[in-house]
Formats: structure tokens, sequence, C-alpha cells
């Protein structure tokens, strides 16, 4: 008797957990990290507790999700996965990029990192933002006045302003106009 061995099949970096037609996409997606590190930084090095990291990027994303009439419906909100900029005014350039992380004892969640980007050097992070949740999904813009915009989804009022503040030396997250 024969018996092949099959690998078991990986899983999607994107399942959803719920009806399409009552809620939308990134509400119900659940987002699995695969990778252990972004752009050359691994990430035990990010965050000591994380084993997986996964920078968000369209081509893990599946089409059918990203474009709606053949349109492109991220790139029509002016949001991104990746930005560049000089966020904190310095010469280098910078990227900020926002994806799912997953800690070694399990629980999952998203991260936003702002990465100096010296020319021929390798990326280094200046800025960590994470938080554990069951909803991943995250995206960015930048506002008027060139500042970072992180949305925690693509049709809705979710979403905080980080700024550089010059005399802490540091980033930090505007106040919510609404919460004041």
């Amino acid at each position: 008797m024969l018996m092949a061995a099959q690998a078991p099949a990986e899983q999607a970096f994107v399942t959803l957990n719920g009806d399409l037609k009552k809620e939308a996409w990134w509400v119900i997606a659940e987002f699995h990290p695969f990778t252990t590190e972004i752009r050359g930084i691994p990430a035990n090095q990010i965050r000591k507790n994380w084993c997986k990291a996964t920078e968000f990027r369209k081509d893990l994303i599946p089409k059918e999700l990203l474009f709606e009439n053949g349109t492109d419906v991220m790139k029509g909100a002016d949001m991104s996965f990746a930005v560049e900029g000089r966020f904190d005014g310095s010469a280098p350039k910078q990227i900020a990029v926002v994806g799912v992380f997953q800690e070694c004892a399990g629980p999952k969640g998203r991260f936003m990192l702002i990465l100096d980007q010296p020319d021929g050097g390798k990326p280094k992070v200046r800025f960590v933002d994470a938080v554990r949740t069951n909803r991943q999904f995250a995206a960015l813009s930048k506002d008027k006045h060139g500042k970072l915009v992180l949305w925690g989804c693509m049709e809705c009022d979710g979403y905080s302003v980080l700024k550089w503040d010059r005399k802490k030396s540091r980033f930090g997250w505007e106040p919510d106009p609404l919460e004041q």
C-alpha cells in the first residue's frame, strides 16, 4: 500500500467571519500573520512577545474585497497600507506601515510602525502602536497638514491622528475632537 503525505494547506491571510451582504469586509475580516519580520526587522525586535507580524499589502488581500465595480476603494478614499513622509520633520525618509501581529502566546492585534529609511541602511523603528484586537484592519492616510492618520475602517469616522511633539521629541496621538 502506497501512502502519500500531504502538507496541510496553508491558511489564507484573510478569512471572513460573517455575511458580506450584512457587514463590510473589514469588519468581519480576520487576518492571519505568517511572516516573522517587517521590512527586514524581526518581529521580536519590534516587540519582544511577537512571534509573527505581517504588513498589510494589497497583493495579500483578495481583489474582490478591495475593488468595487472595477474601482480601487482604498485609492478612492486616499488610503493606503504604507505612507512615506518625513513625519517628524527630520532629514531621513520615513515610512509608516500597518499590519497584523501575533504574540507568541497566541493573541493577535494590529500595529502601525514608523520606520526611518536611511539611504543604503537597514530600516530603524521610530514608533510602534500596537493594539490587541479581533478587528485587525487598519489603513493610513495623510491629513491636509501632512499628519499621519490611522484608520480602523474604510468608511467610518474611526481614525486617530499622529503628530510629532517637538518639545517632547516624540510622536503622540492628538486628542479626539469629539471627546473634548
